[in-house]
């Protein structure tokens, strides 16, 4: 599910720019922060998603040295440029610009920390830019507290007149609530010819797109605003704005499942990725994570203190408090409370998986049941077994590991030991304690340490 509000059709003939070569030293991290994890996406990811949403042209996002591992997460989907040195946002343009087919001739530039943003108030600006025949349009947003932000000067009739920096303001323009929020429409054309006249600040000696505003309106075609909402257009700069723009997130995320006619029965600690996928009338309990390519079923219930991810649960099964991660369950299934399925499962239809069960790159067809605290590594159940309590696959000889193979409706007492590549037969059996060192035939029983047949088929 992607929170950006898409539209009945995308917008054709807008390429959309992304910024994304800034490391964000506020975050206190070594990691840079459009590389950030945010539900299920990097910060960049997210503003990727609504141009997407919004436009049919694919984007192209800016990266530098530090962030060039963004392009492994976004799959594809993007042009990549690159900026080599940090020289400033009207750089990393330039940079864009030479990365995009000369059929291009509008653009949309957007920040990559605005994981907020949302694909309509994208194309809002495009429109406002079209309607008002400048060659350039800016967004903007009243600040609370417009610390840091670039002050909007504005004409009598509503149009931008500059952006001045805060560290170029005077008291009077620090006053101003007004801010730049860094996303503007643009004619490609006009901003090729603009960006060559731009000087490097005295400040830093980097170029600033915001110049732009001022040239535009010199040549007598001011920039139109369009105001968005400051939720959308704020930056995220440190871990503070991080954990808010989280909590946002959940919150657009969360309700698009509610609209759909998924119970959350506590939204606000339901902490949901936007790649999940819920079928109306499935059951979230609270203090529930659902996240990576994850999808649930109709009526099934997700029990509180679940962790589910990248896994895909069918419809009416049960998870009591457990953790599931790259497996995939069948229809009927109950699992828990405390279970742990580990990646690599296939649960086929109508199996249990008790409390405390860990299961780990293992099949269990329709119907088999395993019992709580057990372990099962690398086996394959049959139809209908009956896995006891405590019963282990020692699947690992410490240098490989080895299948276990377990016939349909067979039975292990509990606390059962079998160990790689020993199996048990169909129907076969075995008792409380058994150490299963070599293949137990079908229909026999087993007992002891090592396992002897008492019981032929």
């Amino acid at each position: 599910m992607n929170p950006s509000s898409r539209g009945p059709e995308r917008l054709k003939g807008v390429t959309a720019i992304i910024l994304a070569a800034g490391v964000g030293s506020r975050m206190q991290s070594q990691v840079p922060k459009v590389l950030h994890q945010l539900l299920g996406r990097p910060m960049a990811g997210w503003v990727v998603a609504a141009a997407n949403d919004a436009f049919a042209e694919t984007s192209v996002v800016v990266l530098s040295p530090a962030t060039a591992a963004l392009e492994g997460l976004l799959d594809g989907s993007v042009l990549i440029a690159e900026q080599p040195k940090p020289l400033g946002t009207a750089d990393a343009v330039r940079c864009a610009l030479a990365a995009l087919p000369p059929s291009v001739n509008e653009l949309l530039i957007a920040c990559g920390d605005t994981p907020l943003i949302t694909a309509g108030l994208m194309r809002n600006l495009v429109a406002a830019r079209r309607e008002s025949g400048a060659p350039f349009a800016l967004a903007a947003f009243e600040a609370e507290d417009p610390t840091g932000y670039g002050r909007v000067i504005q004409s009598g009739d509503g149009s931008a007149v500059s952006v001045v920096e805060e560290r170029d303001a005077s008291e009077t323009q620090r006053a101003i609530g007004t801010v730049n929020a860094g996303l503007y429409a643009v004619d490609r054309a006009w901003l090729t010819q603009a960006l060559g006249a731009i000087k490097p600040s005295k400040a830093s000696g980097e170029l600033y797109l915001t110049d732009l505003v001022a040239a535009a309106h010199a040549e007598g075609t001011p920039a139109p605003i369009v105001y968005g909402p400051a939720i959308e257009l704020e930056g995220v700069n440190d871990r503070h704005q991080f954990a808010d723009a989280a909590a946002a997130l959940r919150e657009r995320i969360n309700a698009g499942h509610l609209d759909r006619g998924v119970a959350l029965i506590d939204p606000t600690t339901a902490w949901i990725d936007g790649q999940v996928n819920i079928a109306a009338d499935a059951v979230i309990e609270p203090n529930v994570t659902l996240i990576g390519t994850t999808t649930i079923g109709a009526r099934t219930r997700i029990g509180s203190g679940s962790r589910i991810e990248s896994s895909t649960i069918a419809e009416d099964c049960v998870v009591r408090s457990s953790a599931i991660e790259g497996s995939s369950i069948s229809h009927s299934v109950d699992i828990g409370p405390f279970a742990h399925v580990r990646p690599g499962c296939l649960i086929e239809a109508n199996c249990h998986i008790g409390n405390f069960a860990e299961l780990k790159a293992t099949n269990l067809a329709s119907g088999a049941k395993v019992g709580h605290h057990s372990y099962l590594g690398d086996a394959v159940v049959g139809e209908r077994a009956n896995i006891g309590a405590g019963t282990i696959t020692a699947n690992y000889d410490g240098e490989r590991k080895q299948k276990t193979h377990i016939g349909a409706d067979a039975f292990t007492g509990v606390g059962t030991l079998i160990v790689a590549p020993a199996g048990i037969g169909i129907g076969a059996k075995t008792g409380a304690g058994t150490v299963v060192l070599a293949d137990i035939p079908d229909g026999c029983t087993a007992v002891g340490v090592p396992a002897r047949i008492i019981r032929e088929a």
